[in-house]
């Protein structure tokens, strides 16, 4: 390098430097570089684009679908009234300026109606919604969803046959996968050795009773003639509790002494039609005076508690549900739900909350409204969400991790100092690891005779 050169480029060294390195921040520049000798170089640099984020002051719209008439009448005000207004104070924290709409429509308890309500929202250009809160909706969109690359997610799917990995559908709660040997084992540690398998006839009935038999049968229980499976269409149970009354008295009859009906159990597996089936029930004189057994589909059943109370309680209708952990956020929804529908706070309600955390933030960090674009996001958000039903951790199908469960009765509200006619209360409690099953004697007024 000659000596020329090099004393032009410390002239230009000590000048300002190079360039860009001068251009003012936020802006374009120009810069003018003069060396000892009359040479002028002049650079025009561009500043920084600054692009506005997609989502910034937009409406996001969701779907809701709820599961039948009577979820329709809470779904809505608590996702419209409570959960809508929530996500938008989040994003108004953060600067966006986004909004979120939810879309509720109800399938009025059938399959088919879920899918037209699932292609309706994606024909509004909506691939992103919480629905399929029943089994059978579930499964009946499922095919949909994956095809045409929407996001479902559910809080009260429970079904194990769509415990499926790499699907389009996300479930918040556990899946029966691990209530079926935890409902036959609290039976078990009841004293109960027979049951009577009285269920809604679809994939979720179906599921867990494929689940429960053979572990059933493992620990030594007996079923009671054929499982009684009625149309998930059906007002009418007069025939399907015939024939299951019939089931109860063989069965009571192999068994003597004070504790003979404590042997036999029914399991029932059913949703909004539990009030019926209890009301009609109490005609039939030997199903009715053995204890029920049943899942998070009864349990804290509002409507049980409305319609068929002193049948509820007579029956006890002991039911598994995935634990409640008491966070204060789930206080403060509690509070707000009870308030605004007068009906009872439970975990899936608080599962509808979290999904709808996960949803918000995975869309705001995508900056995408589309399915396609967050799907990925789903699982690590969901792991790293400490939320209002606890940790939200999922398992490789995107359910819920297992969890200890609470068994829940239906109890006169009367012996707790409260004038409604039946409460929902837990009457025991179950531990999966150990696969021990503490009752409370002084809930249920007795004490169960045990294996």
């Amino acid at each position: 390098m000659t000596l020329a050169v090099v004393l032009l480029v410390a002239g230009l060294i000590v000048g300002g430097g190079i360039g860009f390195f001068a251009a003012p921040q936020g802006g374009g520049g120009t810069s003018t570089i003069t060396s000892t000798s009359t040479s002028t170089v002049t650079n025009t640099v561009p500043g920084p684009v600054v692009k506005e984020l997609p989502l910034k002051n937009t409406v996001i719209k969701l779907g809701y679908i709820a599961a039948s008439t009577t979820g329709l009448e809470t779904g809505k005000p608590q996702m419209e009234k409570i959960y809508g207004p929530k996500m938008d104070a989040y994003a108004a924290l953060l600067g966006y300026g986004t909004t979120f709409q939810w879309l509720v429509d109800d399938a009025q308890e059938q399959p088919s109606l879920h899918l037209e309500k699932v292609q309706g929202l994606k024909s509004a250009g909506i691939t992103v919604l919480i629905g399929g809160l029943w089994s059978g909706q579930a499964a009946g969109s499922l095919n949909y969803l994956n095809t045409n690359k929407m996001l479902m997610w559910s809080s009260d799917s429970t079904s194990p046959t769509l415990a499926i990995a790499n699907d389009r559908l996300y479930r918040m709660c556990t899946a029966d996968t691990a209530l079926a040997p935890a409902l036959a084992n609290v039976m078990w540690a009841a004293g109960v050795k027979e049951i009577v398998i009285f269920q809604r006839g679809d994939t979720w009935g179906d599921g867990i009773v494929n689940l429960l038999v053979p572990i059933w049968q493992k620990m030594g229980g007996k079923i009671a003639g054929e499982k009684v499976r009625y149309a998930i269409e059906s007002k009418e149970f007069a025939a399907y509790l015939d024939l299951a009354n019939q089931q109860v008295k063989t069965a009571v009859a192999k068994y003597s002494g004070p504790t003979a009906r404590y042997r036999v159990g029914v399991v029932i597996l059913s949703f909004d039609e539990a009030p019926v089936i209890c009301k009609q029930a109490k005609q039939y004189s030997d199903i009715y005076t053995v204890h029920w057994w049943g899942s998070d589909g009864t349990a804290q059943g509002q409507r049980i508690m409305d319609d068929s109370p002193d049948e509820a309680n007579a029956i006890g209708i002991y039911s598994l549900m995935s634990r409640e952990t008491i966070t204060p956020l789930f206080n403060q929804l509690k509070a707000e739900y009870e308030a605004l529908v007068k009906q009872q706070y439970t975990t899936y309600r608080a599962y509808s909350y979290d999904i709808c955390t996960v949803l918000e933030r995975s869309m705001l960090q995508a900056q995408s409204k589309e399915a396609d674009a967050i799907v990925a996001l789903q699982a690590p958000m969901a792991n790293s969400l400490f939320g209002a039903a606890g940790w939200s951790k999922l398992d490789e199908f995107g359910d819920r991790a297992p969890p200890p469960y609470d068994v829940w009765g239906f109890y006169p509200g009367s012996k707790i100092g409260l004038t409604k006619p039946s409460v929902s209360i837990i009457m025991a409690q179950y531990d999966p690891d150990f696969q021990k099953t503490t009752f409370i004697d002084s809930i249920l007024g007795f004490t169960f005779p045990g294996p």
